[in-house]
């Protein structure tokens, strides 16, 4: 086990562990009492399909809240014809009247085999909340409960805070890529700068904090193979790569890098876009789009 550091098995287990889905939740019942109350603790029984939440961490304030899905037999499904929405309870309040809702949109996580679901959800409050999932399409119809925990305080940046001047390595620090980085196929130009170096340049840049090699899942891969795509005609905007452990050439011996404490990383990979004043401008966690990070530098 890697220390301080979570792999992000995107679809293949829970870093937010459903409440739905804890040793003590209830067994399948009725799910709204008589009062219009919905019991948001208990086992999701036996539905064909039923969602894993995928985000390490959901605070007060704007999330990208990500959703996967697995089967009865708690296999991956990756179908974009299922929909998927959501009614948000914060359970403090109310357990019959949603806070807030919103649809998810389908994004591969791996082409062609793997996917998750990514909306944007505003929470009002720290505690205790409840979600029921809507599932309809491709042949699936659940309507599902199930709680989690949202936080006053994120651990990584927040949007519109400054970002960390880590002093990570670049092409310089290395004889060969191959030292600072296990992606098969490096692009130099995302190891020219530090992010402390790209800070001082004054430039937006993106930060990309993913080990391909060490990563299980396989979508750290991936996720920094997404960014490399979507850097095409952003000649503005610097792009780095930052592996998160030191010891690349001994995996027993794999320690998390001084930046994965100085940008709070719960897990990996992130991904960080700066503006020119140096703040936080966008952040992803696991899985993003190219499309999606293309819009978003497309307004820097």
């Amino acid at each position: 086990m890697r220390p301080h550091l979570h792999i992000s098995v995107l679809l293949g287990a829970t870093l937010l562990l459903l409440g739905a889905c804890g040793a003590d939740a209830e067994e399948s019942g009725d799910q709204t009492s008589d009062s219009g109350d919905k019991n948001f603790n208990q086992s999701f029984g036996d539905a064909e399909v039923y969602p894993v939440f995928v985000s390490s961490e959901l605070t007060v304030g704007s999330n990208r809240f990500i959703i996967g899905l697995l089967d009865s037999n708690d296999a991956p499904v990756n179908d974009a014809d299922i929909e998927v929405s959501v009614d948000f309870f914060n359970l403090a309040e109310s357990r019959s009247e949603p806070a807030t809702s919103s649809d998810f949109e389908f994004v591969e996580s791996i082409p062609g085999k793997r996917g998750v679901y990514v909306s944007n959800v505003e929470f009002s409050a720290p505690g205790e909340w409840g979600a029921e999932v809507d599932l309809a399409g491709g042949g699936v119809d659940e309507n599902l409960l199930a709680s989690f925990e949202v936080q006053r305080d994120s651990s990584t940046p927040s949007l519109g805070e400054a970002a960390p001047p880590s002093n990570t390595l670049t092409a310089d620090d290395a004889q060969s890529l191959s030292e600072i980085s296990t992606d098969t196929d490096p692009d130099p130009e995302f190891y020219e700068f530090s992010v402390a170096e790209a800070l001082e340049e004054g430039d937006p840049f993106v930060v990309v904090f993913a080990t391909p090699k060490f990563c299980a899942s396989a979508t750290c891969g991936p996720t920094l193979d997404i960014v490399k795509d979507a850097s095409s005609g952003f000649e503005q905007v610097n792009f780095l790569h930052v592996e998160p452990y030191s010891n690349l050439d001994d995996p027993d011996k794999l320690a998390p890098i001084k930046a994965v404490r100085e940008w709070g990383l719960p897990s990996e990979p992130w991904v960080f876009v700066v503006d020119a004043d140096g703040k936080v401008a966008a952040k992803y966690e696991g899985v993003l789009s190219a499309d999606e990070l293309r819009e978003t530098l497309s307004k820097l």
